[in-house]
């Protein structure tokens, strides 16, 4: 993206900020001017106004944006600097907002009858549930007026029950929920790659997309390839400055004609067919 495709960016205020689990937040702005703005999948940038340091934004998925009450959600994780700082933000403060940005589910959900696969396997780790919830819900109203959409299954593995987030909203929508813990304190025990196979299984053309750390996705794209599914991935690639600037988040891509080149992930990104990825 570059400054010119900026479509907002403002200060907006924070409605609440609220701890879901081990160092994972949710904050809520009220930006009734870019909540319509948003397709599922896209990120946008944070900024703390007034603070030379941080100096630059940092990224983040945005988990919900309802277009009639202009509220605007996203889901965090308390990693450096930033969001220590972002985790004492309370109701009234305001923060900078802009984008939306990024290529979002459209490569794979442009339109229900373009949907290439009858079950779509969602594979997070982390906050990697975050770019997930829009594309549910696009599915569901496919599905409430009477269009072809696929079967949603969610799978969220976390290193154990502490950090294991609601996901409620998504068996709202309809989606079937399986959770893994790698200590079994909740759900499966073990990695929640394990759980794809399975997932897959009675399904005529399942379809798998991913977002969370590289290792998961790395296992995430060796199981789907294994199974001969088409995977796609939502990257965390580090961004510094989230608008094509920098190169910090460039990615080994293989273009058309077969060889390595490289792609920003806030610009051509965040969404990635894995196949055209080097993982290992």
């Amino acid at each position: 993206m570059n400054l010119k495709q900026t479509k907002f960016s403002a200060a907006v205020p924070v409605v609440a900020n609220e701890r879901l689990a081990a160092d994972t937040f949710k904050i809520t702005l009220d930006a009734p001017g870019f909540a319509p703005l948003v397709k599922p999948g896209q990120f946008a940038l944070l900024r703390l106004p007034g603070r030379l340091d941080p100096l630059c934004g940092r990224p983040f998925a945005v988990y919900d944006a309802d277009p009639a009450s202009g509220r605007v959600e996203m889901i965090y994780l308390v990693v450096g600097k930033m969001t220590r700082i972002l985790s004492d933000a309370a109701a009234g403060d305001t923060v900078e907002l802009i984008g939306p940005s990024g290529n979002g589910w459209e490569v794979i959900s442009g339109g229900a009858q373009r949907f290439p696969g009858d079950r779509l396997i969602m594979v997070a780790g982390g906050v990697g549930q975050t770019p997930f919830l829009l594309l549910a819900r696009q599915f569901a109203q496919y599905r409430a007026q009477g269009k072809s959409a696929p079967d949603l299954t969610l799978l969220y593995g976390a290193r154990g029950s502490e950090r294991m987030p609601p996901l409620g909203d998504f068996a709202r929508c309809g989606v079937e929920v399986i959770t893994a813990t790698e200590d079994g304190s909740a759900g499966y025990k073990g990695f929640v790659t394990d759980l794809i196979p399975r997932a897959a299984a009675g399904a005529e053309s399942a379809v798998v997309a991913a977002c969370g750390p590289k290792p998961m996705l790395r296992a995430v794209f060796h199981q789907a390839s294994g199974l001969s599914l088409p995977c796609w991935t939502s990257l965390e690639s580090p961004m510094s400055c989230g608008l094509g600037i920098c190169f910090g988040c460039v990615v080994e891509y293989r273009t058309d004609e077969g060889k390595w080149d490289y792609r920003r992930t806030c610009q051509d990104g965040p969404i990635f067919d894995a196949y055209r990825l080097k993982w290992d």
